[in-house]
């Protein structure tokens, strides 16, 4: 191939950036603290758990993803970054800030590949995928196995085998036409290889712990699918214990009055207070009349929540807790960053509400009340904790 062309092909594109740039810091203990789908949202590197810590490995992976610089030059990085905080990490300093380099930039590149390969316009050309294995001094003799394996891009094993499938996986995928698929049926190449489940790890034989999952899928959805709101959180999340957090949340005296009853949809929506509000952490948020249309969309949501839209602007902006989950379509496969904002309130003497207030890209999406006597979690804390910080 042409080294000019190789070198172009080597470039950082536009599907790649956006893939990194749509990811959420989310400081971690263990590498399996986020878990498959998640990664295609939240930036993570193990044992990073302080904030400051994780942006400056943020900063410096962006680069590699973003500008195409090379491992050499991420190693300078990596090495400035534990001297500044003073890091203790696991492995030897070449071996991790290989792994930290390599899985981003390499999963920025899938999922960014699979945008590309799944675009409407290229599947009417190339409707079909091809495995490939990758150059690697040591193959797995699995992923070797598939190399040539050609599929629609709907097949479903794509949803588990498409790359990485492993630490260190350099395999891709790349799209082919009727007439390769063809070929690579004749050659006994299209129909998709057996996928025992391995018991030691719970994927797919020849798929690394954790790697059984389509990041380009979580990160984009499936072009050919249209989205329903159906929706689903992932997880299970790692129970993680925060001891510092009140067993049960205890309410503050609403710091304006409520809101009365509304019956029709124009006074539903003119009660809406839009705006633009600023949370504990510092981010803003979008408040528009989209609030309404949540509730509009299920007659069920219309149990009088609305009497509360007077203390959204407080919820957001004074939250007794922020949390942070992954939700995902069901059909298409998307995952996408909810934010939680839980304020509780004593409406009067000895009774107390929950008020949570949910967000995504920085807009309000949905608000709830739990009129329980038990503001102990359930459906108030949900997902991984960033505010009040440990």
């Amino acid at each position: 191939m042409d080294p000019e062309l190789l070198t172009v092909l080597k470039l950082p594109f536009a599907q790649q950036q956006e893939f990194f740039k749509g990811k959420l810091d989310i400081p971690t203990r263990k590498w399996d603290d986020l878990w498959k789908d998640q990664h295609a949202k939240g930036f993570m590197v193990a044992g990073a758990y302080k904030a400051d810590l994780l942006a400056d490995f943020r900063t410096a992976v962006d680069k590699a993803v973003t500008k195409g610089t090379t491992l050499e030059a991420f190693r300078k990085d990596f090495d400035n970054i534990v001297a500044k905080h003073g890091w203790s990490y696991n492995g030897s300093r070449n071996w991790r800030s290989e792994i930290i380099y390599s899985t981003n930039v390499r999963q920025a590149y899938n999922a960014g590949r699979w945008a590309q390969l799944t675009d409407p316009e290229q599947l009417e050309v190339l409707p079909y995928l091809t495995y490939k294995h990758g150059d690697s001094r040591h193959p797995r003799p699995h992923h070797l196995a598939w190399d040539g394996t050609t599929l629609p891009a709907a097949d479903p094993w794509w949803d588990t085998h498409y790359p990485q499938n492993g630490w260190g996986c350099k395999c891709r995928v790349y799209g082919s036409t009727k007439k390769e698929y063809e070929a690579a049926k004749a050659a006994g190449k299209g129909e998709a290889p057996k996928s025992e489940i391995d018991p030691k790890t719970g994927e797919p034989v020849g798929i690394d712990k954790g790697f059984g999952y389509n990041v380009g899928k979580a990160a984009f959805g499936k072009s050919w699918v249209r989205e329903s709101g159906e929706m689903r959180e992932l997880g299970p999340w790692r129970k993680e214990k925060y001891p510092f957090l009140p067993a049960k949340l205890t309410g503050s005296a609403p710091p304006v009055p409520l809101g009365p009853e509304l019956r029709t949809e124009s006074q539903l929506r003119d009660s809406v207070p839009v705006g633009i509000y600023r949370d504990k952490l510092g981010d803003s948020v979008g408040v528009t009349e989209a609030v309404a249309d949540h509730i509009l969309e299920d007659q069920k949501r219309w149990d009088g929540r609305e009497q509360y839209f007077p203390l959204v602007p407080d919820v957001i902006e004074n939250s007794q807790e922020i949390w942070v989950g992954f939700m995902q379509f069901v059909n298409s496969g998307r995952v996408f960053i909810r934010k939680r904002y839980v304020k509780a309130y004593e409406i009067e003497k000895g009774r107390v509400v929950g008020v949570l207030a949910d967000t995504a890209k920085g807009q309000m999406i949905a608000f709830d009340v739990i009129r329980s006597h038990d503001l102990t979690g359930g459906r108030l804390r949900s997902g991984r904790l960033l505010f009040p910080k440990r």
